[in-house]
Protein backbone atom coordinates (compact mmCIF):
# COMPACT_ATOMS: atom_id res chain seq x y z
CA UNK A 1 0.00 0.00 0.00
CA UNK A 2 1.26 3.48 -0.83
CA UNK A 3 2.14 5.70 2.18
CA UNK A 4 -0.62 8.21 1.47
CA UNK A 5 -3.20 5.50 0.81
CA UNK A 6 -2.27 3.86 4.09
CA UNK A 7 -2.86 7.09 5.99
CA UNK A 8 -6.13 7.92 4.22
CA UNK A 9 -7.65 4.49 4.87
CA UNK A 10 -6.60 4.03 8.49
CA UNK A 11 -9.44 4.03 11.07
CA UNK A 12 -10.59 7.63 11.33
CA UNK A 13 -8.67 8.59 8.21
CA UNK A 14 -10.17 10.81 5.55
CA UNK A 15 -11.15 8.05 3.11
CA UNK A 16 -12.59 5.93 5.91
CA UNK A 17 -14.57 8.95 7.16
CA UNK A 18 -16.05 9.51 3.70
CA UNK A 19 -17.18 5.90 3.49
CA UNK A 20 -18.84 6.08 6.91
CA UNK A 21 -20.56 9.32 5.95
CA UNK A 22 -21.98 7.77 2.78
CA UNK A 23 -23.23 4.71 4.64
CA UNK A 24 -24.84 6.85 7.37
CA UNK A 25 -26.71 8.70 4.63
CA UNK A 26 -28.02 5.38 3.32
CA UNK A 27 -26.43 5.84 -0.08
CA UNK A 28 -24.71 3.26 -2.25
CA UNK A 29 -21.58 4.24 -4.12
CA UNK A 30 -23.60 4.41 -7.36
CA UNK A 31 -26.26 6.60 -5.75
CA UNK A 32 -23.62 8.99 -4.42
CA UNK A 33 -22.06 9.17 -7.87
CA UNK A 34 -25.45 10.07 -9.36
CA UNK A 35 -26.08 12.73 -6.69
CA UNK A 36 -22.70 14.36 -7.32
CA UNK A 37 -22.65 13.90 -11.12
CA UNK A 38 -19.38 11.99 -10.75
CA UNK A 39 -18.26 8.75 -12.29
CA UNK A 40 -18.73 5.82 -9.89
CA UNK A 41 -15.00 5.14 -10.23
CA UNK A 42 -14.24 8.50 -8.62
CA UNK A 43 -16.39 7.65 -5.60
CA UNK A 44 -14.52 4.36 -5.31
CA UNK A 45 -11.10 6.01 -5.59
CA UNK A 46 -11.91 8.62 -2.95
CA UNK A 47 -13.24 6.26 -0.33
CA UNK A 48 -10.51 3.67 -0.93
CA UNK A 49 -7.70 6.20 -0.54
CA UNK A 50 -6.50 5.98 -4.13
CA UNK A 51 -7.18 9.66 -4.84
CA UNK A 52 -6.62 12.71 -2.67
CA UNK A 53 -9.89 14.71 -2.56
CA UNK A 54 -9.98 18.45 -3.12
CA UNK A 55 -11.86 20.87 -0.87
CA UNK A 56 -14.63 21.02 -3.49
CA UNK A 57 -14.82 17.21 -3.53
CA UNK A 58 -15.34 17.11 0.23
CA UNK A 59 -17.98 19.82 0.20
CA UNK A 60 -19.82 18.09 -2.66
CA UNK A 61 -19.67 14.72 -0.88
CA UNK A 62 -20.93 16.24 2.37
CA UNK A 63 -23.80 18.01 0.57
CA UNK A 64 -24.87 14.78 -1.14
CA UNK A 65 -24.90 13.09 2.29
CA UNK A 66 -26.83 16.02 3.82
CA UNK A 67 -24.07 16.55 6.38
CA UNK A 68 -24.03 19.68 8.51
CA UNK A 69 -21.35 22.36 8.62
CA UNK A 70 -19.51 20.75 11.54
CA UNK A 71 -18.94 17.61 9.46
CA UNK A 72 -17.65 19.71 6.57
CA UNK A 73 -15.16 21.41 8.90
CA UNK A 74 -14.06 18.00 10.21
CA UNK A 75 -13.43 16.74 6.68
CA UNK A 76 -11.49 19.86 5.74
CA UNK A 77 -9.35 19.52 8.88
CA UNK A 78 -8.56 15.93 7.91
CA UNK A 79 -7.63 17.15 4.43
CA UNK A 80 -5.19 19.64 5.94
CA UNK A 81 -3.57 16.80 7.89
CA UNK A 82 -3.42 14.63 4.79
CA UNK A 83 -1.41 17.21 2.88
CA UNK A 84 1.60 16.29 4.98
CA UNK A 85 1.65 12.67 6.04
CA UNK A 86 4.25 11.50 8.55
CA UNK A 87 4.94 7.78 8.72
CA UNK A 88 7.20 6.43 11.44
CA UNK A 89 9.98 4.33 9.92
CA UNK A 90 9.74 1.73 12.70
CA UNK A 91 6.10 1.10 11.77
CA UNK A 92 6.93 1.08 8.06
CA UNK A 93 9.82 -1.29 8.58
CA UNK A 94 7.56 -3.79 10.33
CA UNK A 95 6.09 -4.33 6.86
CA UNK A 96 9.58 -5.32 5.74
CA UNK A 97 12.14 -3.63 3.51
CA UNK A 98 10.91 -5.63 0.54
CA UNK A 99 7.36 -4.35 1.06
CA UNK A 100 8.61 -0.76 1.21
CA UNK A 101 10.56 -1.25 -2.01
CA UNK A 102 7.48 -2.74 -3.64
CA UNK A 103 5.58 0.44 -2.68
CA UNK A 104 8.20 2.53 -4.46
CA UNK A 105 8.06 0.22 -7.47
CA UNK A 106 4.33 0.93 -7.67
CA UNK A 107 4.92 4.68 -7.44
CA UNK A 108 7.31 4.50 -10.39
CA UNK A 109 4.89 2.27 -12.29
CA UNK A 110 2.07 4.79 -11.85
CA UNK A 111 4.07 7.97 -12.58
CA UNK A 112 5.09 9.51 -15.88
CA UNK A 113 7.66 11.94 -14.43
CA UNK A 114 10.02 10.63 -11.74
CA UNK A 115 12.47 13.08 -10.14
CA UNK A 116 15.20 12.54 -7.55
CA UNK A 117 17.34 15.09 -5.78
CA UNK A 118 20.02 13.46 -3.63
CA UNK A 119 22.59 14.89 -1.23
CA UNK A 120 24.23 11.66 -0.03
CA UNK A 121 23.02 8.48 -1.81
CA UNK A 122 22.96 7.35 -5.41
CA UNK A 123 19.23 7.15 -6.32
CA UNK A 124 17.84 3.63 -6.04
CA UNK A 125 16.90 3.61 -9.72
CA UNK A 126 20.60 3.96 -10.60
CA UNK A 127 22.21 1.77 -7.95
CA UNK A 128 24.37 -1.24 -8.78
CA UNK A 129 23.61 -4.49 -6.88
CA UNK A 130 26.67 -4.13 -4.63
CA UNK A 131 25.91 -0.51 -3.81
CA UNK A 132 22.26 -1.31 -3.07
CA UNK A 133 23.32 -4.18 -0.83
CA UNK A 134 25.45 -1.79 1.22
CA UNK A 135 22.55 0.66 1.53
CA UNK A 136 20.24 -2.04 2.89
CA UNK A 137 22.95 -3.45 5.16
CA UNK A 138 23.37 -0.04 6.76
CA UNK A 139 19.61 0.34 7.19
CA UNK A 140 19.31 -3.11 8.76
CA UNK A 141 22.08 -2.24 11.21
CA UNK A 142 20.61 1.20 11.98
CA UNK A 143 17.13 -0.15 12.68
CA UNK A 144 18.24 -3.45 14.27
CA UNK A 145 16.43 -5.42 11.58
CA UNK A 146 16.78 -8.98 10.26
CA UNK A 147 19.77 -9.28 7.85
CA UNK A 148 17.99 -12.04 5.93
CA UNK A 149 15.81 -9.38 4.25
CA UNK A 150 18.73 -7.78 2.40
CA UNK A 151 18.87 -9.98 -0.71
CA UNK A 152 15.11 -9.79 -1.34
CA UNK A 153 15.12 -6.03 -0.78
CA UNK A 154 17.96 -5.57 -3.25
CA UNK A 155 16.17 -7.70 -5.86
CA UNK A 156 12.93 -5.72 -5.45
CA UNK A 157 14.75 -2.39 -5.76
CA UNK A 158 16.68 -3.49 -8.83
CA UNK A 159 13.47 -4.69 -10.49
CA UNK A 160 12.38 -1.04 -10.46
CA UNK A 161 15.17 -0.16 -12.88
CA UNK A 162 13.33 -1.75 -15.81
CA UNK A 163 11.16 1.36 -15.94
CA UNK A 164 14.20 3.40 -17.02
CA UNK A 165 13.76 1.87 -20.46
CA UNK A 166 10.09 2.80 -20.77
CA UNK A 167 9.98 5.59 -23.39
CA UNK A 168 6.66 6.77 -21.96
CA UNK A 169 8.34 7.84 -18.70
CA UNK A 170 10.73 10.70 -18.01
CA UNK A 171 13.35 10.74 -15.27
CA UNK A 172 15.37 13.50 -13.64
CA UNK A 173 18.32 12.70 -11.38
CA UNK A 174 20.08 15.62 -9.73
CA UNK A 175 22.90 14.89 -7.27
CA UNK A 176 25.28 16.97 -5.24
CA UNK A 177 28.94 16.24 -5.87
CA UNK A 178 29.08 14.89 -2.32
CA UNK A 179 27.14 11.85 -3.54
CA UNK A 180 30.12 11.03 -5.78
CA UNK A 181 32.70 11.76 -3.11
CA UNK A 182 31.31 10.18 0.07
CA UNK A 183 33.11 6.86 0.53
CA UNK A 184 30.14 5.05 2.05
CA UNK A 185 31.19 1.66 0.70
CA UNK A 186 34.35 -0.10 -0.52
CA UNK A 187 36.30 1.79 -3.21
CA UNK A 188 35.79 -0.97 -5.78
CA UNK A 189 32.03 -0.88 -5.22
CA UNK A 190 32.00 2.91 -5.53
CA UNK A 191 34.06 2.72 -8.69
CA UNK A 192 31.54 0.37 -10.29
CA UNK A 193 28.72 2.65 -9.19
CA UNK A 194 30.36 5.70 -10.76
CA UNK A 195 30.79 3.77 -14.00
CA UNK A 196 27.06 3.06 -13.91
CA UNK A 197 26.35 6.80 -13.72
CA UNK A 198 28.52 7.44 -16.78
CA UNK A 199 26.43 4.93 -18.71
CA UNK A 200 23.11 6.67 -18.19
CA UNK A 201 24.22 10.15 -19.29
CA UNK A 202 22.73 10.87 -22.67
CA UNK A 203 19.82 8.43 -22.35
CA UNK A 204 16.94 10.16 -24.20
CA UNK A 205 14.34 10.03 -21.41
CA UNK A 206 16.79 10.79 -18.56
CA UNK A 207 17.92 14.22 -17.41
CA UNK A 208 21.05 13.91 -15.28
CA UNK A 209 22.98 16.60 -13.42
CA UNK A 210 25.42 17.24 -10.60
CA UNK A 211 25.64 20.32 -8.35
CA UNK A 212 29.42 20.79 -8.10
CA UNK A 213 31.58 21.89 -5.22
CA UNK A 214 33.17 25.32 -5.33
CA UNK A 215 30.53 27.25 -7.24
CA UNK A 216 28.16 29.95 -6.03
CA UNK A 217 24.69 28.48 -5.51
CA UNK A 218 21.42 30.32 -5.89
CA UNK A 219 19.54 27.67 -3.88
CA UNK A 220 20.92 25.76 -0.92
CA UNK A 221 20.57 21.95 -1.33
CA UNK A 222 19.07 21.37 2.10
CA UNK A 223 17.73 17.82 1.88
CA UNK A 224 17.09 14.92 -0.47
CA UNK A 225 13.62 14.29 -1.90
CA UNK A 226 11.84 12.29 -4.57
CA UNK A 227 8.89 13.23 -6.76
CA UNK A 228 6.44 10.97 -8.57
CA UNK A 229 4.38 13.27 -10.79
CA UNK A 230 2.71 15.54 -8.19
CA UNK A 231 3.70 13.57 -5.06
CA UNK A 232 6.86 14.50 -3.13
CA UNK A 233 8.47 12.14 -0.60
CA UNK A 234 11.16 13.04 1.93
CA UNK A 235 12.98 10.36 3.93
CA UNK A 236 14.99 10.96 7.10
CA UNK A 237 16.57 8.59 9.62
CA UNK A 238 13.23 8.20 11.42
CA UNK A 239 10.39 9.35 9.17
CA UNK A 240 9.01 9.24 5.68
CA UNK A 241 6.93 12.29 4.76
CA UNK A 242 4.59 12.50 1.78
CA UNK A 243 3.60 15.91 0.39
CA UNK A 244 0.89 16.73 -2.13
CA UNK A 245 -0.78 19.82 -3.60
CA UNK A 246 0.90 23.14 -2.66
CA UNK A 247 3.73 21.53 -0.71
CA UNK A 248 4.55 19.16 -3.56
CA UNK A 249 4.45 22.11 -5.94
CA UNK A 250 6.97 23.88 -3.71
CA UNK A 251 9.34 20.92 -4.00
CA UNK A 252 8.90 20.97 -7.77
CA UNK A 253 9.83 24.66 -7.79
CA UNK A 254 12.90 23.96 -5.65
CA UNK A 255 13.94 21.21 -8.06
CA UNK A 256 13.86 23.59 -11.00
CA UNK A 257 15.90 26.18 -9.08
CA UNK A 258 18.49 23.55 -8.18
CA UNK A 259 18.84 22.59 -11.84
CA UNK A 260 20.00 26.15 -12.58
CA UNK A 261 23.29 25.39 -10.79
CA UNK A 262 23.79 21.87 -12.19
CA UNK A 263 26.56 20.55 -14.39
CA UNK A 264 25.19 18.34 -17.15
CA UNK A 265 26.48 16.41 -20.17
CA UNK A 266 30.28 16.39 -20.53
CA UNK A 267 30.70 18.60 -17.45
CA UNK A 268 28.87 15.99 -15.38
CA UNK A 269 30.97 13.23 -16.93
CA UNK A 270 34.14 15.07 -15.86
CA UNK A 271 32.94 15.33 -12.27
CA UNK A 272 32.20 11.60 -12.18
CA UNK A 273 35.58 10.79 -13.75
CA UNK A 274 37.40 13.00 -11.22
CA UNK A 275 35.57 11.33 -8.32
CA UNK A 276 36.55 7.88 -9.63
CA UNK A 277 40.18 8.96 -10.05
CA UNK A 278 40.24 10.18 -6.45
CA UNK A 279 39.16 6.81 -5.02
CA UNK A 280 41.77 4.89 -3.02
CA UNK A 281 43.39 2.10 -4.99
CA UNK A 282 42.63 -0.44 -2.25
Amino acid sequence: MKPLEEWLTQPGGLAARLRVLRMQAGLSGKELATATSWQASKVSRLENGRQMPSQDDLQTWAAACRADESVVRELLDLLDEAHTVHLDWKRRLRQGHQSIQADYNQLVHDALLIRHFETCWIPGLLQTPDYARHVFSESVDLHDDDPSVIDQSVATRLARQRYLYDPGKRFEFLLTEAVLRFLITRPEVMRGQLDRLQAIIGTPNIRFGIIPFGVALATTPQNSFQMYDDIAIVETFVTETTHTDEEAAAYSHVMERLWDDAATGQDARRLIFDAAEALPST
